[in-house]
Formats: structure tokens, sequence, C-alpha cells
């Protein structure tokens, strides 16, 4: 007798992710960087070590799950922010209504100390 397992647990890409940066601080004119792999980031200068961590996937019935880490470090000083994107109608996986849906999204400031000058850090995802 044949047996099979497979981890709730896997990778894939089911929604869009972008990291936006925005080198004047937040509400500032910024750069898109799709996210597409695990791995060091380069877009700022070389002070600032930022990298993409700990994808994952989970599916459970109906429901959607998916998560990426943005690390970051600055003067020995790492920032990181954690995004989880969510999805429980059955509806979208085809988008039959051709429907918009909203982003999810959570950022950080690199230099806090500077307050709203700070180059900020977007992270986002949609479906």
């Amino acid at each position: 007798m044949l047996s099979y397992s497979f981890s709730p647990l896997l990778y894939a890409d089911f929604f869009k992710w972008e990291l936006l940066v925005s080198e004047k601080g937040y509400g500032t004119e910024s750069l898109n960087f799709p996210i597409v792999a695990e791995g060091k980031i380069d877009f700022l200068n070389e002070t600032f070590m930022c990298s993409m961590r700990n994808f994952w996937t989970k599916i459970e019935s109906e429901l959607l799950l998916e998560g990426k880490t943005l690390e970051c470090l600055h003067d020995n000083k790492k920032r990181v922010v954690s995004l989880i994107c969510r999805d429980n109608n059955k509806n979208r996986k085809y988008n039959k209504n051709k429907e918009l849906y909203p982003f999810a999204k959570d950022g950080l400031r690199l230099i806090p100390e500077l307050g709203a000058d700070s180059p900020y850090l977007e992270l986002r995802c949609y479906f």
C-alpha cells in the first residue's frame, strides 16, 4: 500500500510582491522593485544592507496565506518588517469579475532619527 504525505507549507507566489523605495521620506516619489526571490536587494547606497527572507505560502481549504520578511541593516541597527497577505475568496483564483483588490502593506524608516526625511521602504503585496 502506497501512502503520500504533503506538507501544507509550500513556496509559490500567488500574490504580486513589490518594494517601494522613497529616498526622501514617506509620501515622496518612490521607485518600485518587484520581489521575485529571497536574498540581498541592491537599491540605495552601500550604507544600507537589505534582504528579503522567510518566503512561505500556506493553503487551507479556501484560505490562502503568503508571507515575506524584509530585513535592513544600517549602522549595526537591524530593522525588520514582515507582511502576510491573505485571500479567502475562491473566486479570486480566476478573478472572473475583473475586480481590483486592495494591497496589504507595511513599511519602515531606515534612519528613524531623521523623522519624515528618513529613507522609507514599503513592502506590499496584492492579488
